[in-house]
């Protein structure tokens, strides 16, 4: 069926995107990023995190990159590739739909060993 997402395919990860499911992802770059932000009408730099083996890149906010930092030991966002993670939906303080990002189960804090780290399923 035609639909418009061929056209304009979602590039972030969303809440809605994880379909309740909570998936550990292995972290393959941290950069930053020039992004227009609607409320005030103007581009800011935003820490952009691409997991490996997925097509969605993740928009950082502060709570979000702060559990990384913790995560990864290290507030150098050029150290946190090689970590996992695990992603799931939340609501955040404000009310708004959030991703919240914790320590994987049984790799708290270690590095991913190879680049066939397990990972979910696409989103």
């Amino acid at each position: 069926m035609p639909s418009i997402r061929n056209l304009w395919p979602d590039r972030w990860l969303k809440p809605a995107a994880l379909q309740n499911h909570t998936p550990t992802v292995a972290i393959e770059a941290c950069t930053v990023e020039d992004c227009y932000n609607p409320r005030s009408r103007r581009t800011e730099p935003k820490l952009i995190v691409q997991f490996h083996d997925k097509t969605l890149r993740l928009i950082l906010n502060k709570t979000q990159a702060l559990a990384l930092a913790a995560l990864a030991d290290s507030e150098d966002y050029t150290e946190w590739p090689g970590h996992l993670c695990q992603l799931s939906a939340g609501i955040a303080p404000n009310g708004q739909s959030t991703i919240v990002i914790t320590p994987a189960p049984d790799k708290l804090s270690h590095h991913a060993s190879a680049p066939d780290s397990p990972t979910a399923q696409e989103e």
